[in-house]
């Protein structure tokens, strides 16, 4: 099965209420695809997440595929990919797409690389994930303040 057909079963089970859906095997696929998948494939599992999930550990699983697949062939070149599918969660995935901004938040591997790529996006872009970081700021400053500045400071 190509890439592609793993990530349209993907998102055709991603509220998990059709028959034969099965958190193991959306999490085998996943798996298959962290190992096979190359960054460009980041974009379109964004498109997988939905806030309304019966099953949002399958959205956590989603989210470290899609950091491991970054690590794996090239951290930088997999966050700007990211950063390019963010607006594609919107508004339907907000609750996730925060959720991404966190974890890159809290780790200063992942916050270095994201905080290099995000002069190279787009406008639209750059608005999309200042409004996210601004809303996680405001939340919680005494966690994210410091470094949600730091990448503020980038998107402007």
């Amino acid at each position: 099965m190509i890439l592609n057909e793993k990530i349209n079963i993907l998102y055709k089970m991603r509220f998990m209420e059709n028959e034969g859906d099965n958190i193991e095997v959306f999490e085998d696929i996943l798996n298959e695809l962290s190992l096979e998948g190359t960054n460009n494939i980041i974009p379109d599992l964004c498109t997988i997440f939905e806030d309304e999930v019966a099953e949002p550990s399958a959205d956590d699983y989603l989210i470290e595929t899609i950091f491991y697949i970054a690590k794996r062939n090239n951290l930088e070149e997999g966050l700007y990919k990211l950063a390019l599918g963010i607006p594609n969660m919107l508004p339907h995935a907000e609750f996730w797409a925060e959720r991404i901004h966190r974890a890159l938040l809290n780790s200063k591997d992942l916050l270095i690389s994201y905080s290099n790529i995000l002069d190279k996006l787009e406008s639209s872009n750059k608005q999309a994930i200042k409004g996210i970081l601004l809303l996680i700021k405001d939340d919680d400053p005494d966690l994210y303040l410091e470094n949600a500045n730091l990448l503020l400071k980038k998107l402007s």
